[in-house]
């Protein structure tokens, strides 16, 4: 016992000022290190995600909004550097309550320091920059426009869409006023090349403004109808030479030279199996009498009214000009 009291008196007690000051100078000496290198300091941080809350409050049904401003917060954060280094914007929990909407349509924001990082809010200072999300309220309402088929590209060679109607006719727009006043008009687009007969389809309707272009559809925009169904109903179409025979004969003294035609052919059209039947439209011949005829015998014919049943002219004119070219024998001299 007595070589431990000696032990501590001549390594603790002896000097005993000298070694206190020499604690005193390091703990000093300590806290100007820490101060160097841990220096106050001061960072901006930028995109933090602004979460909505209570949307509800607004979205009645008769509102939707866009956002004009505040979508991310902005914040300015203050202190020493070995912490505030160490902060990202996932550290920050940023809120717009839609309850504490202002007749401005401005909602406070209010950011905050969350999750592992929070144990630093008391170490740090945060300015916030971004105050309030800005938002624009805009009333939702209603129109029906008639469904409209559009054809694009060209039919099969020798067919064509004689009818194209929808199911349903007309459709009901539900959007924000804005949307809802640029539409023009509302189509169904078939594609003309893949057409094979008569066709049922099932389309997505497209939305134009008045400049011709394509409205895109979003959540705020709702049809009543998400595909529109279209008939598709076709002919066939062929291109027949016209035919007659006369009946009778000329004068003793005229000849028959041949028969002219204001046009030699007709496009006719009708459904496919009773079309490939006709390979020529053959006129009666009661309609070119040439008994005793001294000159050219002349007659107009409405071609629509020797068509068979189910068949009619497209693209023509029905009405055709037939010519008998008869020339007199000139008398023999002799």
């Amino acid at each position: 016992m007595t070589k431990i009291k000696a032990f501590l008196k001549k390594w603790i007690i002896n000097n005993i000022g000298f070694k206190i000051l020499a604690v005193v100078f390091a703990f000093v000496l300590w806290l100007v290190i820490m101060n160097t290198t841990d220096t106050q300091t001061t960072r901006t941080i930028s995109n933090i995600p602004v979460t909505i809350e209570n949307e509800e409050a607004i979205m009645d049904g008769t509102h939707v909004y866009t956002i004009e401003s505040g979508e991310t917060a902005t914040v300015v954060v203050s202190g020493k550097r070995s912490v505030v280094n160490t902060l990202n914007p996932s550290d920050f929990t940023a809120v717009a309550n839609f309850e504490e909407l202002s007749i401005t349509n401005a909602v406070p924001i209010k950011v905050e320091l969350t999750g592992d990082k929070a144990r630093y809010a008391n170490a740090i200072t945060v300015n916030q920059k971004t105050m309030s999300m800005v938002i624009n309220l805009e009333d939702v309402t209603e129109r029906v426009f008639d469904v409209q088929v559009v054809l694009k590209g060209d039919t099969p060679e020798n067919l064509i869409v004689e009818d194209a109607s929808t199911t349903p006719a007309m459709v009901t727009l539900t959007a924000p006023e804005s949307i809802v006043n640029r539409v023009d008009r509302i189509v169904v687009e078939v594609d003309a090349a893949e057409i094979t007969g008569d066709m049922q389809l099932q389309l997505d309707p497209i939305l134009y403004d008045f400049n011709g272009r394509i409205i895109q559809q979003n959540t705020e925009t709702y049809l009543n109808h998400e595909q529109i169904t279209v008939n598709v109903i076709t002919e066939t179409t062929k291109l027949v030479p016209i035919s007659i025979t006369p009946i009778g004969t000329p004068d003793e003294k005229s000849v028959l030279n041949g028969i002219s035609y204001s046009k030699t052919g007709v496009t006719l059209k009708g459904s496919s199996d009773v079309i490939q039947g006709i390979d020529t439209l053959e006129l009666p011949g009661e309609l070119l009498n040439i008994e005793g005829a001294k000159e050219d015998v002349k007659i107009t014919v409405n071609l629509a009214d020797y068509l068979p049943y189910g068949v009619s002219i497209y693209g023509d004119t029905s009405s055709i000009t037939i010519t008998a070219s008869i020339t007199r024998q000139k008398d023999d001299e002799n």
